[in-house]
């Protein structure tokens, strides 16, 4: 067995008169040898400590692990790698700083002379076991061009003389396909000479963290890990000094108290930089609305940690051009997070949705309000991933579900008669969307939604191409005597071309004709519907022509872009330092930008382009009645509702291949077809032989070329 190779160095004494150079050195490069142990079963319980014996241990180069073909030390496949490597140091007293560079897959802790020094976000078990669940993988970056993850450790642990450092990989599973661990560790020595190694050429040195333009946010969580649900309490200060610079040992000028704090998110909580929903509370635990950042007062709030959004302000854009629309949206102030003395990064406070009169400003429902206008309202919904819902019985663009969520009044406090309430009236809604019966005057849509709040909701997701857009976390609500009103805003960080799938990068085309027919959370039957409807259509172009003139200016656009910028201009700079992402594909980006500057670029040039195709589009809908260009291309169809045949008439104004689709209610495709066709009028007449026997409502889809541009509804009396 290859003998361990221990780094030694001796550090003369110095001269008084002998004037040190700080600077930075490798203590541990990542190909130094290693004391390793692959783990199938549980491993001493001291093998993390100085005095541990581990000569029976194997023997190797780091990294260790297997997968991806950035292993020096290929292992079988296992749960847990234990690695145990010694350095010297004569003077510990020389070390300033010392940081710890590790890229890892799919989690770690690490141990410096006994003591817990890092542990990666996922790893929650204290101490985890050789098999421990981790609560989310983590992808090595190095070998895809990327910079290792950086924790700052205290100098403090180490001592003069023998120093070890232990340091724990944990997989998935033993089915996953690899396995990672490439470590460094670097110093700050204050002597002129080099007591260890120079740095990789990647290395830079740590920024601070100590002053900022921002507010800083500091949670102290008293050892806590932060869960998913439900919340822990702990203790919250925010520095926001009325000069504008912010220093961290400065006394806490806006806030000081106890919140509740959990994780929240979904597909997010994959990310090393979390999202956090936050509630201020009393002493003794009970709700404490109070302004946070000149916000007004509350109780319930959210700390939004951009990550694959590395312009870092897409949500505060759009919730921002949403309240110049006139339409609530999220109030937000950009601030820098510390929890437990680590820097998280630049964080977005932003109001949570909720009742109330500075927020979704609608009555408070009362659980005996069960009957008369009591019942009417107010009512807060969602479209989104199931909580506590129903299932619309109108299905979506393709057949699925569109499930349908209670949010406010809390679903346990509803009595039978609220719910059911809510959500008869919501079906009404469907109803009379779905045009089932055209003869009875009552059963107008218009009569049951706020049509212009439906307006302004569709063209800022469509302003914005938001993937999510309609399907997930779409909120609507019912205020007392009132209609339907879409919104508030939320979650729109996959937004403004950040998204590689579903059309999302794409500054052409309609977002719910992107979404996949096969995805779970589909585009409810609403909106090619509305898009179909004159009244909304014709509404719907003029509020775009309102908007264009200023919160839809394409210079107003780039104003609150530029003035964001202007805001997070050295904050981006140390973000990015704990986050080194810029360069780095992080889901689901579709553009990489090298530097921050270029995802402001792309950003800018998407929203330019975007506007221009829907300023093109929007001009095409015209009056009732009026003569429309023969160069635009147009489809509808007649008779409608039809007994006998159905015709979908294109118009077109350069030679196309046109597929037309017919799809019934649960997504079967009744009726296909496809031809070449000139430009001009093409007709396509459908017999009712086709729809075997089926009455009611089918969507028709028209695809151009292959793209889908436009879908409708029909229906078979």
């Amino acid at each position: 067995m290859k003998k361990v190779t221990t780094l030694f160095v001796t550090l003369s004494v110095l001269s008084t008169f002998l004037t040190a150079q700080s600077h930075w050195e490798s203590i541990i490069l990542y190909d130094d040898e290693w004391r390793y142990l692959p783990a199938t079963s549980p491993p001493p319980a001291d093998w993390h400590l100085s005095a541990f014996n581990d000569s029976s241990w194997s023997t190797g180069p780091g990294s260790v692990g297997y997968g991806d073909n950035d292993d020096n030390t290929l292992i079988s496949y296992v749960n847990s790698v234990y690695l145990r490597i010694d350095f010297q140091l004569e003077n510990s007293s020389v070390a300033e700083q010392l940081l710890l560079d590790i890229d890892y897959d799919d989690a770690f802790i690490a141990y410096l002379n006994d003591h817990e020094v890092a542990r990666s976000y996922n790893v929650t078990d204290d101490p985890p076991l050789f098999n421990s669940s981790i609560t989310a993988l983590h992808e090595a970056i190095m070998y895809q061009g990327g910079q290792p993850e950086r924790f700052e450790l205290s100098v403090d642990q180490l001592v003069g003389g023998n120093n070890t450092f232990a340091v724990q990989i944990l997989n998935e599973s033993t089915n996953s396909s690899d396995l990672t661990g490439i470590i460094f560790l670097h110093a700050k020595i204050d002597s002129p000479d080099i007591l260890f190694r120079n740095t990789p050429d990647w290395f830079r040195e740590p920024l601070t963290y100590e002053e900022s333009n921002l507010p800083m946010i500091l949670i102290n969580t008293h050892g806590q890990w932060i869960p998913d649900e439900p919340k822990i309490e702990v203790h919250m200060g925010i520095i926001n000094n009325p000069g504008g610079i912010n220093q961290k040992t400065d006394p806490f000028t806006d806030y000081d108290g106890i919140i509740g704090i959990e994780i929240r998110g979904s597909s997010s909580q994959m990310f090393e930089k979390k999202n956090y929903t936050i509630e201020t509370r009393t002493e003794t635990g009970e709700n404490n609305n109070v302004s946070l950042l000149g916000l007004p007062a509350e109780n319930d709030w959210v700390l939004h940690g951009p990550y694959s959004d590395k312009t870092l302000m897409r949500n505060a854009l759009t919730f921002q051009l949403g309240n110049e629309m006139g339409q609530w949206a999220p109030r937000t102030r950009f601030c820098e997070l510390f929890i437990n003395n680590d820097y998280h990064g630049v964080y977005l406070l932003m109001e949570k949705i909720k009742r109330d009169s500075n927020r979704v400003n609608i009555s408070k429902l009362n659980p005996d309000e069960i009957s008369g206008s009591d019942l009417s309202g107010g009512y807060i919904l969602s479209i989104d991933r199931p909580g506590d819902f129903w299932i619309s019985p109108y299905p979506g663009m393709y057949g699925g579900d569109i499930i349908i969520n209670y949010i406010y009044p809390e679903y346990e406090d509803m009595p039978t008669e609220q719910r059911e309430y809510i959500k008869n009236y919501v079906t009404l809604f469907e109803y009379a969307l779905s045009g089932m019966n055209k003869d009875d005057p009552s059963s107008d849509y218009k009569s049951y939604a706020d049509v212009y709040s439906f307006i302004d909701y569709f063209l800022i997701n469509e302003l914005n191409r938001n993937v999510d857009a309609y399907r997930l976390s779409a909120f609507f609500y019912k205020d007392k005597n009132g209609k339907l009103v879409m919104g508030p805003l939320w979650d729109h960080n996959l937004s403004f071309g950040n998204a590689d799938y579903y059309q999302g990068f794409n500054q052409q085309g309609w977002v719910m004709y992107g979404i996949d027919p096969g995805d779970g959370f589909q585009v409810p039957f609403w909106w090619p519907i509305l898009l179909q409807d004159s009244f909304f259509k014709i509404e719907m172009k003029k509020r775009w022509q309102y908007l264009r003139q200023d919160p839809f200016h394409v210079d107003h656009i780039y104003e609150i872009i530029d003035s964001l910028a202007t805001v997070l201009d050295a904050a981006k700079d140390r973000n990015f330092y704990r986050f080194p992402v810029l360069g780095q594909y992080i889901w689901p980006n579709y553009f990489i930008g090298q530097t921050y500057e270029e995802e402001i670029e792309f950003m800018k040039d998407w929203i330019y382009n975007r506007i221009q195709w829907m300023d093109a589009q929007i001009a095409l809908i015209s009056p009732v009645g009026e003569n429309k260009p023969a160069s635009a291309f147009e489809t509808y169809a007649f008779p409608n509702p039809f007994t006998t045949h159905i015709t979908i008439r294109t118009m077109l104004h350069d030679p196309a291949f046109v597929t037309i689709n017919i799809f019934n209610f649960i997504g079967q495709v009744v009726y296909k077809s496809e031809n070449n066709c000139m430009p001009g009028l093409t007709d396509f007449t459908i017999p009712d032989v086709f729809f075997n026997n089926q009455t009611g409502m089918f969507i028709y889809e028209v695809r151009i070329n292959g793209e889908r541009l436009t879908t409708g509804k029909i229906v078979r009396q």
